[in-house]
């Protein structure tokens, strides 16, 4: 149950203060801020939480430590309800947010929840593709850097991963709003879809197949290309 709430707890963080700094700051500054408010979300749950559950946050991670047997399907099950509830508890933190600044429900639709989405020439195919690519780098990152060869290291894996993820967010951000994560877009969307906008939760597939799709095939690539499992 502990590697349970670790999820849960670390994707509630990871929400909350990434869609938050959307929210509440904006990409008017640049995707600099946005960037790094997910990448220090992620180096304070790994650090937090990672000796519990091993600090995944993101279904997509989640995935690839099962394809590559790190944790059992039964887990992977477990981990990725986890991480969506405790996504959609960030996205609640941030409608708390909103609330106590007296925001009324028309200007909680204009402004949103921090969700992902695309628009045209970007089409759903090619919205999956950048999230692949995206999280295709992002987590063949976590599963070398984490890896038993690497334990050297292991020490300053969180941090190489939260600045892996803030670069792939400020490389993406403009194309997709760079998820890389499911669970992180699938709250926001659900929250902005009960205030009357489903633009976002319309076009979710694209946050799912394309991570999922990335996830996959970095585990394939770690595992028997990289040697990523081995002693």
């Amino acid at each position: 149950m502990r590697k349970y709430l670790a999820e849960f707890f670390g994707t509630l963080m990871l929400v909350a203060m990434g869609t938050g700094v959307v929210v509440f700051v904006g990409t008017q500054a640049g995707p600099l801020p946005v960037a790094l408010a997910f990448g220090l979300a992620v180096v304070a749950g790994a650090y937090a939480f990672g000796s519990i559950s091993g600090g995944h946050f993101n279904p997509a991670v989640s995935f690839a430590a099962a394809i590559n047997g790190r944790i059992s399907w039964m887990d992977f099950l477990g981990y990725v309800v986890s991480q969506i509830i405790g996504a959609f508890a960030g996205s609640a933190v941030v409608l708390g947010f909103m609330k106590a600044f007296g925001a009324p429900a028309a200007t909680i639709k204009q402004v949103g929840f921090g969700q992902t989405n695309f628009t045209s020439p970007i089409s759903f195919l090619s919205a999956s593709l950048i999230e692949a690519f995206l999280t295709f780098i992002f987590v063949l990152v976590i599963l070398m850097v984490t890896a038993k060869k690497n334990a050297a290291i292991s020490s300053v894996a969180p941090f190489v991963i939260g600045l892996t993820l803030a670069a792939l967010i400020m490389l993406g951000l403009q194309a997709t709003g760079a998820s890389l994560n499911p669970a992180r877009s699938l709250a926001p969307a659900a929250f902005l879809a009960i205030f009357g906008s489903s633009a976002a939760l319309t076009n979710i597939g694209a946050y799912i197949v394309g991570p999922l799709v990335g996830a996959a095939l970095a585990a394939v690539v770690a595992k028997f290309g990289l040697g990523s499992e081995e002693d």
